[in-house]
């Protein structure tokens, strides 16, 4: 009884695997202001129709009150407005919303990614890695998957391969792949939001004239 329990086992980590795949690319293409909470929902509605606002009649006071009042004092106005009159608010608005109490606003924007340890925002988009990591996690899990398949009418002799003839080690194994892609997807995604705000933070005139510095 353990045994089918154990191989049903290998089969839902399997399965999961394969869903991991199919999970990260629906949240990152469709489901990435589900990310958001309510809280952040309702900056995200109240800033996008107060930046129309804003584009629409030059009056800035009521956006810049918001952002001020959401951001704090530290935040562009100029860049936020860029931000939230972007057509797709996942581009800037979401990243910069659902990281803003990561975000140090001074003369450029860092990322305390700890209460002891702040850097500057990413340069480098790592996404496709990342995905390719999981991707390449989810084969491996099929691979195991498949050995305790193949091992049943074909058991390895040699010591160094004799791990895959117990289906209990494969088992973890696969639930261990599982767990590293669920924390590869939770990195890229946080990892890519301030890729996202890095790349915004450019686009303004300051932010121009920071990056020529740093390249000087």
């Amino acid at each position: 009884m353990l045994t089918v329990f154990i191989y049903f086992m290998i089969f839902v980590g399997v399965t999961a695997a394969l869903y991991q795949v199919y999970e990260v690319n629906y949240n990152i293409n469709f489901a990435n202001d589900l990310k958001l909470s309510n809280a952040n929902k309702e900056h995200l509605s109240e800033l996008t129709q107060k930046a129309s606002v804003t584009k629409q009649t030059n009056d800035t006071s009521a956006f810049n009150q918001a952002v001020t009042r959401i951001f704090g004092p530290g935040l562009d106005p100029e860049l936020a407005l860029l931000a939230f009159t972007e057509e797709k608010p996942g581009t800037y608005a979401i990243p910069l919303l659902r990281r803003r109490k990561q975000l140090d606003f001074n003369e450029e924007i860092n990322v305390r990614h700890l209460p002891f340890w702040k850097a500057r925002l990413p340069k480098w988009d790592i996404r496709v890695l990342m995905i390719s990591l999981v991707i390449i996690n989810s084969m491996l899990a099929q691979f195991l998957g498949g050995m305790s398949i193949y091992t049943l009418l074909y058991p390895f002799t040699s010591a160094a391969f004799a791990w895959l003839n117990e289906p209990v080690i494969l088992m973890l194994l696969t639930f261990v792949l599982i767990v590293i892609s669920h924390g590869i997807f939770r990195l890229d995604m946080y990892l890519h939001d301030l890729y996202q705000i890095g790349k915004l933070s450019r686009q303004t005139p300051a932010g121009n004239h920071r990056l020529h510095s740093q390249n000087a």
